[in-house]
């Protein structure tokens, strides 16, 4: 089983545990939260998490609200231990798909996790046009 971290500027890793725990019930138990909230400093934990991952063998999978923000790029450092794999541009399809899976990943795993994530965004403009169809 892998350590699930969704971690977040204000309260949207609250939030996603919360809309992911709605659709997988206990499954999404043991997922961790860690919002950045003003006047706190990402190094902080960073500093806190980098300790306790560099202690234990279990994979840890951090999922990030935004690439390049503060959260992400203090988190991105923990890259550098094997056991950690952190991702940015966390959206519901990501982190059900991660915890659905409950498990240790492979690295063909994690990228095809990406790729269902990528697979889940979608734009419609004209809604006309479905419309207008004959089916």
């Amino acid at each position: 089983m892998s350590r699930v971290i969704f971690a977040s500027h204000g309260g949207l890793s609250k939030g996603m545990k919360d809309s992911v725990s709605m659709i997988v019930g206990d499954l999404a138990k043991d997922v961790e939260t860690y919002s950045l909230l003003p006047g706190e400093n990402p190094e902080d934990y960073y500093q806190e998490l980098y300790k306790q991952a560099n202690e234990s063998n279990e994979q840890i999978l951090v999922l990030c609200d935004i690439k390049g923000g503060s959260v992400h790029t203090a988190l991105s450092k923990l890259a550098v231990l094997d056991n950690v794999v952190v991702f940015s541009g966390m959206n519901m399809g990501l982190a059900l798909d991660i915890v659905l899976r409950h498990a240790y990943l492979s690295e063909e795993e994690l990228q095809e996790i990406i790729e269902n994530a990528r697979d889940g965004i979608t734009m419609m403009k004209e809604l006309n046009q479905v419309e207008n169809e004959d089916f």
